[in-house]
């Protein structure tokens, strides 16, 4: 396995899988320049086992809640493809099929399909005028919370390549960090507490990987031990479906001793709810009934913000691209859930592809004829 995280072809596409959709970006072009004599020196450094992640950039992102990110440098991000591509599998045939978030073939929509099963499939066994209710749980400061050992512990019942074992224990606890300015500075709690060893970096690949590997823990606790029935997971949200409230409350209790004891984490006080599946479940940016599915509230003020600050941007400086980007994305969150009339609602004072297009058409005119009218300038001035 080891080999093949050192092989210089498996480098060479992971730096092409690492750059998709920002192949721009300065610190990318750089490395790219040298390319060859970059990806040589870390194939080296990983066969003499003298490779150490470089510094973590660390900044706050405002998007849905505050967030402190620890950024790894693009070295570091190719090295990550390389090894996610060679570990991934070994996990994927131990994951449950009802984990949803960062594996490939599953996703938001398919979590929310299978919810809106669960509570078809539990009306259809208790009656349509049974009360059926959902336990949602949430684990809290998840990322920072994550055991360093426990970790490792649960990556090394799976990796046996001794090497690779030894490489993703320098990924886990091997950390320095500077900030914007470029400075020397010690992690927050939000981040990661390096004295109690633990704590992820929310900006690595790695850590999608090890989150899922470290839950997959409760997942088979939840199926196999307490052997429930109705039971979904996207990341650290998760929900158990039936129809006695006693029994959620009794398994509440169980979840939460299994995640003191073993993992080391603690569930989010103000956000284990037990509510009646009447009103609708919210999961993974949708409210599911099991007739039809709506866009929860969060999820729909978030979408109006972006695509106004985007529509206004591309008003005023006429780039076309991330305007697009940002309303084909709410347009395929959208189209999954009953939402004919709130596309409506939300599009009708937006710009249609055409005007997009006029504009855009518009706006390299503009730059063509100033252009234009300044080397005439110049020649007149001449």
């Amino acid at each position: 396995m080891y080999d093949n995280i050192c092989n210089f072809k498996s480098l060479l596409y992971s730096y092409k899988e690492a750059k998709k959709c920002k192949r721009f970006k300065r610190n990318i072009v750089d490395y790219g320049f040298f390319l060859e004599n970059n990806l040589l020196k870390l194939q080296k450094e990983l066969i003499t086992e003298i490779y150490l992640p470089s510094p973590y950039l660390c900044f706050t992102v405002y998007e849905t809640k505050v967030r402190k990110v620890a950024a790894p440098a693009f070295r570091d991000r190719v090295l990550q493809h390389c090894l996610v591509s060679q570990i991934e599998p070994l996990f994927e045939r131990r994951f449950i099929y009802d984990s949803y978030a960062c594996r490939k073939g599953k996703g938001t929509h398919l979590g929310m399909r299978r919810v809106k099963k669960f509570l078809q499939a539990a009306r259809s066994k208790y009656g349509k005028d049974a009360p059926i209710y959902c336990l949602r749980m949430d684990v809290r400061k998840f990322f920072a919370s994550v055991s360093w050992d426990v970790l490792l512990f649960c990556v090394n019942k799976t990796v046996v390549c001794e090497k690779t074992r030894r490489l993703i224990e320098k990924i886990i606890t091997q950390y320095r960090f500077f900030n914007l300015k470029g400075e020397y500075i010690n992690p927050t709690e939000d981040v990661m507490n390096i004295n109690k060893r633990c704590g992820l970096p929310i900006g690595n690949l790695t850590s999608q990987l090890f989150a899922n590997i470290y839950l997959n823990e409760l997942d088979h606790f939840v199926k196999e031990t307490l052997k429930v029935r109705w039971y979904a997971r996207y990341m650290d949200d998760f929900l158990v479906i039936h129809p006695d409230k006693n029994y959620l409350k009794q398994l509440k209790d169980d979840i939460k001793l299994f995640l003191e004891y073993h993992l080391q984490l603690e569930l989010s006080a103000n956000k284990v709810v037990v509510q009646n599946t009447k009103s609708g479940i919210p999961f993974v940016g949708y409210l599911i009934f099991y007739d039809h599915v709506r866009v929860r509230g969060k999820t729909l003020i978030r979408m109006r913000r972006k695509l106004k600050s985007k529509t206004e941007l591309f008003e005023r400086k006429g780039d076309s691209r991330k305007f697009k980007a940002v309303r084909s994305s709410i347009k395929g969150h959208l189209k999954f859930a009953n939402s004919y009339n709130l596309q409506k609602i939300l599009f009708k004072d937006n710009l249609s592809a055409k005007q997009v297009k006029k504009k855009k058409i518009a706006y390299e005119q503009l730059k063509l004829f100033t252009f234009v009218f300044a080397v005439f300038s110049i020649s007149c001035i001449s």
